[in-house]
């Protein structure tokens, strides 16, 4: 459903929105500009343990400027949605909430269901490769610094400074204390590292982006799980046009040059100097044009005359 909300944005209609993915409720906004509508949609939503007030707000700015509607919304577990255990990130779960975003945009009367395009960053990127090559309702797709590959071995240093064999009995820890009716183990974020790569973006977090911030995912987010690797799907998104954003310093990046060389036409890559999280500090902007670009060249009011 769809229910009147009073932004003060000095972009026009903003409204609150909800629909259902797994019997949960999903939560989000959509925003439409004062053209008459139906409007060619962008659905966004952000990577790991991210929400949708970081950096979606300023990329909907941009396209609702250019004529098209923005949806945004929160995971399953996470931010205005529903879901437990909190701030858990549930792989196969948030491609569904992908799946389901359309479906619901496909039922709005302000909407062109016959273009639908898709943003996603970081881990949301990686959602968004998948649906493209499932899903032939995505008409247009947009990915930022995407991880191909889930690797266990980088997982377990980067998020809890153990080794494999420790991470693995950790895990298994938790789901015996989980199967006994206990809380879930969670990694926090309080104490922010000034020389990390994401410092200067955190940096830039204000109350709105603070908001539903808990600093926190839970253990099992890092756990393996099926569709490790989504490199086999990236032959099935063409002729869907497909835009890769990437940073020439991210840890991916040879499986991200490798997806997009499995990726079939239409296709572009934009890359750009700097490290994951480049993308949202001082590339912003140049990615932001990027995305708006490629989606009124592929599904704005010009390609849907030809």
């Amino acid at each position: 459903m769809s229910t009147s909300n009073d932004t003060g944005l000095h972009l026009s209609n903003q409204l609150d929105v909800e629909f259902s993915s797994g019997g949960v409720v999903l939560r989000g906004w959509l925003r439409t500009p004062p053209t008459p509508g139906p409007h060619p949609l962008i659905i966004l939503a952000h990577g790991l343990g991210g929400l949708k007030e970081w950096t979606i707000p300023e990329v909907a700015n941009s396209l609702v400027e250019s004529g098209f509607a923005a949806l945004a919304f929160d995971y399953r577990n996470f931010g205005d949605s529903g879901g437990n255990p909190r701030e858990e990130v549930d792989h196969a779960g948030q491609i569904e909430d992908w799946r389901n975003a359309i479906t619901h945009a496909t039922m709005l009367p302000e909407i062109d269901s016959d273009r639908i395009g898709l943003w996603g960053t970081s881990l949301g990127g990686r959602n968004v490769l998948a649906v493209a090559a499932l899903d032939p309702r995505a008409k247009c797709v947009v990915v930022q610094v995407p991880p191909i590959s889930l690797d266990v071995t980088m997982t377990a240093l980067a998020f809890t400074g153990a080794g494999v064999d420790e991470f693995y009995r950790v895990l298994a820890e938790d789901r015996r204390e989980r199967a006994s009716g206990n809380d879930p183990r969670y990694i926090t974020f309080e104490h922010d590292d000034p020389d990390a790569e994401h410092a200067d973006y955190w940096a830039t977090f204000g109350k709105a982006e603070q908001r539903n911030w808990n600093r926190r995912l839970t253990l099992r987010s890092f756990e393996p799980a099926l569709g490790t690797d989504i490199m086999f799907l990236m032959r099935d998104i063409a002729p869907t046009p497909l835009l890769m954003i990437l940073a020439d310093a991210d840890t991916s990046g040879r499986d991200q040059l490798a997806a997009f060389e499995a990726a079939g036409e239409p296709k572009s890559l934009l890359m750009l100097h700097g490290h994951h999280y480049s993308v949202y500090t001082e590339h912003k902007e140049q990615a932001i044009a990027a995305a708006r670009d490629w989606f009124v060249e592929h599904l704005g009011q010009r390609a849907a005359a030809e």
